[in-house]
């Protein structure tokens, strides 16, 4: 039984975890007020904007940084304790999943072995430029169906053993309950956080794809009898195939930590910015992203972060929320993608 105190004030110490963990990262990540993009929206001539604040998992400092590292401790840990030699994950060419896995494995002195849909690009550029440099072991599908990945996965996890390697396999995203929990502790860190700025913490924005922060986070709120609202906007699939998801990852990790069962009701997942789907810039991320890095000088990435972001000032927009409201943006990382060959809508 491993408890969170072994890195964070005691303050924090209010729930265990039963997983080993392999320490990455140096918590809590900051959280900041963004006045100036409350002030932009005010400009716009928005009535009812929150009190925003940013949770800046951006800056955890791993490999330019990133919210899968809270899910790589743990499954880290799950693999150093049974005796791994090498980790194989899978995701697209410009995942941020993938570079932190990548790097996590250089720290834990694992090999990594990267499985990409599709084909290899002729240069290698964001996220999947890192991951090389950090010495994975890329292989590609060749094609861009995401159901050809099993099949790598199947093969590379039946011949590592055959060079006298111990694979261990991470789902794609890291979002299974035992790397969502660190996500749980994520929503702990942010509510002590709230508490000591003297704010209600009201409302999480996030972008949601494999689903594991969002589900950690609702099992960590209930853990702690909090009823803020947790909305997370779909950036890969529709919300009626992603809810379901969540809503199980959640409840295997609220029986983990000792919490109450999360209610289908919990789960709010927003497809309004899915856009063209999973890896396509859309023109309101686009803009999003220029207006938090033109207002705070936070860069977000167009095609994840910045479709959350899109979907925050929505719902701004559309008067969802009370000038007395303490919302939260999770950054969640992903910069590198800005490096990347993708289009630009603007």
């Amino acid at each position: 039984m491993l408890s969170y105190d072994r890195n964070v004030a005691p303050a924090y110490q209010t729930f265990d975890v039963p997983y080993p963990r392999f320490l990455l990262a140096a918590l809590p990540s900051p959280l900041e007020r963004a006045e100036r993009l409350e002030a932009a929206l005010r400009a716009e001539g928005c009535t009812r904007v929150p009190r925003l604040y940013l949770k800046r998992d951006d800056l955890l400092a791993l490999a330019l940084g990133g919210n899968k590292i809270r899910n790589l401790e743990f499954l880290l840990g799950d693999a150093l304790d049974l005796g791994a030699t090498d980790i194989v994950t899978a995701g697209r060419v410009q995942s941020n999943h993938c570079r932190l896995t990548a790097a996590a494995c250089v720290r834990a002195g694992l090999g990594a072995h990267l499985i990409f849909t599709g084909e290899r690009p002729p240069v290698a550029t964001g996220n999947f430029l890192l991951a090389e440099l950090l010495g994975a072991k890329a292989y590609f599908t060749g094609s861009d169906d995401r159901t050809s990945r099993a099949a790598w996965i199947d093969m590379l996890m039946g011949a590592l053993p055959g060079f006298d390697r111990r694979p261990y396999l991470i789902p794609v995203g890291g979002s299974d309950a035992r790397g969502a929990v660190g996500h749980a502790l994520a929503a702990r860190e942010l509510a002590q956080q709230f508490d000591a700025i003297g704010e209600r913490l009201t409302t999480i924005v996030l972008a949601t794809a494999t689903g594991g922060t969002q589900a950690g986070m609702l099992a960590g709120l209930r853990k702690l009898g909090i009823d803020a609202r947790v909305h997370g906007f779909a950036v890969a699939k529709a919300a009626a195939d992603l809810a379901p998801e969540i809503l199980a990852i959640a409840n295997d990790v609220a029986s983990a930590i000792g919490a109450g069962a999360v209610a289908p009701d919990d789960v709010v997942v927003d497809d309004t910015c899915l856009g063209g789907g999973y890896g396509i810039p859309s023109t309101a991320g686009q803009a999003a992203v220029e207006l938090l890095a033109r207002t705070e000088g936070v860069l977000a990435d167009p095609v994840y972060t910045g479709k959350g972001l899109a979907g925050l000032l929505a719902l701004v927009r559309n008067d969802a929320f009370s000038p007395d409201d303490g919302v939260v943006f999770i950054h969640t990382g992903g910069a590198p993608a800005l490096f990347a060959d993708l289009p630009q809508p603007l």
